[in-house]
């Protein structure tokens, strides 16, 4: 017979065969395309001393059901949409990407769905990033739907999976909270935004009361976000800036100038304007925080 099922006999002396609890839950697990596959592999680090027997079964489902191969290298990427289109989402990736490839897709939660993408040991950075930025540009294509992709780093072996979905996670947390302007958000490029998303509210406190005192800049106008935001990418010069932003130099500066009046840091200087952009990181967190518990 095969595995998985045992041979029963009633009373009558008949002999049946019936499934195992295994296969029984692993049909249970995979019936109408929803999969218990990111509980087992996501956890995959304490599923050795696990005394819970679900827990067990659902990776051991997963890995017998999808024949994953332990050695092959993977990376997760999450993709964030509005929950009523999540089915569509995930209709276009299973499109796009197929098991017999290496690839599966699955939900996490209401408004998440990831990819499981089996990649070369030759894949870049660059190419996971092209690579995400085709899955956006597709939903776009395909569906007119506006989604967020982020992906973790890549990992060499299976239970290694959780890992790489961890960082996934946090670079789309991140990425909502300092780079709301970007479709795809990589964890290896978080820089400065992953250190302050994991600070204690009370050190970020701390900190905005000592830059700002009672001038916490909580909403800034359009105008005074574009100016830093220029000023930053054009690495504090004014005459680049001012000519990107079609005005004077001496409006620039006189922008500049009224920020120092209020804060004490003259943004022409490179540790005043890197504190201040840290400032600014911090205070939009804060809001993040204080919007989350609403």
């Amino acid at each position: 017979m095969g595995r998985g099922f045992r041979i029963l006999s009633d009373r009558s002396g008949t002999v049946r065969e019936s499934q195992s609890p295994l296969v029984k839950f692993r049909n249970k697990a995979f019936t109408g395309g929803t999969s218990l596959l990111p509980e087992a592999l996501f956890n995959a680090d304490s599923l050795r001393k696990a005394q819970d027997p679900v827990i067990f079964l659902r990776c051991h489902c997963a890995i017998e059901c999808f024949n994953i191969c332990h050695l092959r290298k993977r990376c997760i990427l999450i993709h964030n949409a509005n929950i009523d289109m999540i089915p569509i989402v995930s209709e276009v990736l299973k499109g796009m990407f197929s098991p017999q490839t290496g690839d599966y897709v699955t939900a996490v939660d209401e408004s998440s769905l990831i990819l499981i993408k089996s990649v070369e040991s030759t894949t870049t950075p660059e190419t996971l990033h092209e690579l995400a930025e085709t899955i956006v540009a597709m939903m776009n294509a395909e569906a007119l739907l506006d989604v967020k992709v982020a992906y973790g780093t890549v990992v060499q072996e299976l239970k290694d999976v959780s890992k790489s979905y961890k960082e996934a996670k946090m670079a789309l947390d991140v990425g909502k909270i300092f780079y709301a302007e970007k479709k795809v958000i990589a964890y290896s490029t978080l820089g400065i935004g992953r250190l302050i998303y994991q600070l204690p509210v009370n050190l970020c406190k701390i900190f905005i009361e000592e830059i700002f005192g009672d001038n916490v800049p909580m909403d800034l106008d359009e105008e005074t976000l574009n100016t830093l935001n220029k000023f930053f990418e054009n690495n504090l010069n004014v005459s680049e800036t001012s000519r990107q932003l079609f005005v004077h130099r001496n409006t620039l500066v006189y922008r500049i100038e009224k920020i120092q009046k209020s804060t004490g840091l003259d943004l022409r200087s490179f540790d005043d304007a890197l504190t201040f952009k840290i400032a600014l990181m911090v205070v939009n967190y804060m809001k993040y925080l204080d919007s989350q518990e609403y």
